[in-house]
């Protein structure tokens, strides 16, 4: 009895070892193209399915930069930990769990995001999101909490804003100033960010004259 316990135990273990040198492309030719609607395009890939890294990453057509991936699993679910290595300020965790179906359902947590931006009449914006859970069914933002953050030398006040799922698999900010007073809106969809910004605190006499609002979108 006491061998045939000790020979589960080996193939067991010799089972859940052989996870760490399966390469992770293994997982994604075999199970992604058959279980959900996303094109993962990328130009190099390496690593298993608890660590590795992607470079030129690439989904449903819209670059995503390059990351590296840490991955937990348990009885619960998967947790994979991400974060940009060329450059940019992009980090989170995705959360698929067990009871949650189709894999086009997941969430994100502790998302942070931060890019610079400019424009003819506004230099060196400075957008920070910092977002504590999304929550993704069939692909479409169904609840989201978190903050926007909106700076830049040229504008006289820090402008934030509360993050909101809309209709359409929209989300939405409305930029506020210290004083709560309403002061642009920031939206994104169609893999698209829309910023509008009221000139009311641009220090610029020239542009408030030109314009009641600055608006410019950023394709992602």
């Amino acid at each position: 009895m006491n061998k045939i316990i000790l020979s589960v135990l080996l193939i067991f273990l010799l089972l859940f070892t052989s996870i760490f040198f399966i390469p992770i492309n293994y997982f994604l030719n075999k199970f992604l193209p058959s279980t959900n609607q996303f094109k993962i395009e990328y130009s190099y890939l390496e690593g298993n399915i608890f660590s590795g890294s992607i470079l030129d990453l690439y989904v449903n057509n819209n670059f995503l930069g390059d990351y590296a991936y840490e991955s937990k699993l348990n009885l619960d679910g998967i947790n994979i930990f991400f974060k940009a290595t060329d450059g940019k300020v992009v980090e989170g965790n995705f959360i698929k769990t067990t009871n949650s179906g189709s894999f086009n359902n997941f969430s994100l947590t502790d998302l942070k995001v931060e890019e610079e931006l400019s424009t003819d009449l506004i230099k060196g914006i400075y957008v920070k999101f910092n977002i504590d859970r999304v929550l993704v069914e069939s692909l479409e933002c169904k609840s989201i909490e978190g903050l926007l953050e909106i700076s830049s030398p040229n504008i006289e006040e820090k402008l934030t804003g509360k993050l909101s799922c809309r209709e359409g698999n929209k989300i939405i900010a409305d930029l506020i100033n210290q004083k709560n007073m309403k002061l642009g809106r920031v939206q994104y969809f169609n893999s698209s960010i829309k910023v509008s910004i009221s000139t009311k605190i641009i220090p610029d006499r020239r542009v408030r004259l030109l314009t009641d609002e600055i608006s410019f979108t950023v394709d992602l």
